[in-house]
């Protein structure tokens, strides 16, 4: 609690490992059920070889499995597999969830048919599918801080000791990893995390500092990689810049990042004012996240990232990043309109180093993704209702009726825009040297193009060779 108390107050945190600990109460934040997981077992991935950044991944092995530095990996939003328990009437239920639209069948573990299948699979009753959705939702309080619905306790099922469990989305990638030398699970680790909550109101910081130093002890001593996907580039951010310089500097390398999120994210803030998801993902209208989930929703646009580019309309009002809770509130999402009073990134002193200040990071970092695809970064609507008298839901604001406004486009890779992912030109030690474009990749299929795991192959070895070569 001391270390959330901290970082919600907006001060400078410096964290030491004494300081943390992993989050045995799970991601309720001490208000959710104190339920004891039964923690699945992981298994490593393993990466090797070296290759230039522009050329396939040489499947060559460096001499000695000393010679790798373990690679943590961190996964994008609603990509991490969560246990879920549920205490009624003291009766519990305990079941593993993957987020739908986030986790396409053809790579849910255990041939799964479905979300629902493996949720079932896993644990969950049948005839219970229908309050899933509520059990994941948040609840917003007054001061706009987030928490779990009353009995409702989330975790990661595991950290670093299942990759195929914990990360199924990536296990492509970890398959070119592996050919260029890499075990899975031994030197090759995935830290999944409660992604509905913002940067330092879950426990992602302690278990990315236990994992971390799990895979350097496992290493030899050896550095870690950490290398991220979107939403998960922002919380392996958060935490190298409020942990102690000097334990970062010790345990990590490098941090590299595919299509990495290092801000608010414009399109998404409609999923604040859309219906929810469901198993289904028959309604073309509904969002694939839930709109209490303030770890997306919540984090507000930042002018440093979007400028003055106009990111809404309802009608003749525009809506830039300056207006996000003005949009907010008009949408009827009053509740996230607070939520992103109490978490917005531009507030705290961890982000404002880097997107202020222009800090670098005390590591190096690379960044690698795709550029030249059209990509929606906001919406235009036709002069609907705004939101009027004692309406504080989006059911009865004019937004959440609309199932197909138009959209404003800008570059991107088809999911973030360009604006979105150059946004650590801003603090990173040489943009030119950090920073690789990719014309035409999407951001899914960024972390299995060749270009950008030779990317991650040859700093990974630079890594341990003492030079880290650029990408860009």
């Amino acid at each position: 609690m001391d270390f959330i108390a901290k970082v919600f107050g907006f001060t400078k945190v410096v964290l030491r490992p004494s300081e943390l600990k992993s989050d045995v109460n799970r991601s309720s934040i001490g208000r959710g059920l104190p339920i004891v997981l039964g923690l699945l077992l992981i298994a490593a991935v393993g990466l090797t070889g070296c290759a230039g950044t522009a050329n396939p991944v040489s499947t060559a092995k460096p001499v000695g499995e000393d010679a790798l530095a373990p690679v943590v990996f961190v996964p994008g939003l609603g990509m991490s597999a969560l246990n879920v328990q549920v205490l009624i009437d003291k009766d519990v239920t305990d079941f593993d969830f993957l987020l739908p639209s986030m986790n396409p069948i053809d790579i849910l573990p255990q041939g799964a048919a479905s979300a629902l299948d493996y949720s079932v699979t896993n644990g969950l009753p049948r005839e219970e599918a229908a309050l899933v959705p509520t059990w994941m939702s948040l609840l917003i309080d007054d001061d706009g801080a987030a928490s779990n619905q009353p009995g409702v306790s989330v975790a990661p099922v595991s950290l670093g000791r299942d990759f195929a469990a914990e990360c199924p989305r990536y296990l492509a990638m970890t398959n070119q990893l592996a050919a260029a030398g890499w075990t899975l699970d031994a030197n090759l680790f995935c830290l999944p995390f409660d992604y509905r909550y913002a940067p330092g109101a879950n426990s992602f910081v302690p278990d990315f500092m236990t994992l971390v130093e799990r895979a350097v002890s496992e290493a030899g001593g050896q550095r870690a990689v950490v290398a991220c996907h979107s939403q998960g580039c922002l919380m392996a951010y958060h935490a190298l810049r409020v942990l102690d310089p000097a334990w970062v500097q010790a345990n990590v390398g490098v941090l590299y990042g595919f299509a990495g999120q290092f801000s608010g994210c414009s399109d998404c803030l409609r999923w604040a004012f859309q219906p929810g998801w469901s198993w289904s993902l028959d309604d073309q209208n509904e969002s694939p996240i839930d709109p209490s989930w303030v770890g997306e929703l919540a984090l507000d646009l930042q002018p440093s990232v979007y400028g003055d580019t106009v990111l809404y309309r309802n009608g003749t009002k525009e809506y830039r990043a300056t207006d996000a809770r003005a949009l907010l509130q008009d949408s009827g999402a009053v509740a996230m309109s607070r939520a992103t009073g109490a978490y917005t990134l531009e507030n705290q002193d961890w982000f404002r180093q880097g997107s202020i200040d222009g800090e670098p990071l005390p590591i190096p970092s690379r960044f690698v993704f795709g550029v030249d695809l059209t990509t929606t970064v906001g919406y235009s609507y036709d002069s609907v209702a705004v939101r009027a008298g004692s309406c504080q839901e989006p059911e009865c604001a004019g937004f959440w009726n609309v199932a197909n406004p138009d959209v404003i486009t800008s570059d991107g890779d088809g999911g973030d825009s360009t604006l979105m992912n150059a946004a650590p030109k801003a603090w990173t030690s040489s943009p030119s040297c950090d920073i690789r474009t990719i014309p035409g990749v999407d951001h899914m299929k960024i972390v299995t193009n060749p270009e950008a795991i030779a990317g991650l192959v040859s700093t990974a070895n630079g890594s341990v060779e003492g030079s880290i070569p650029c990408v860009g």
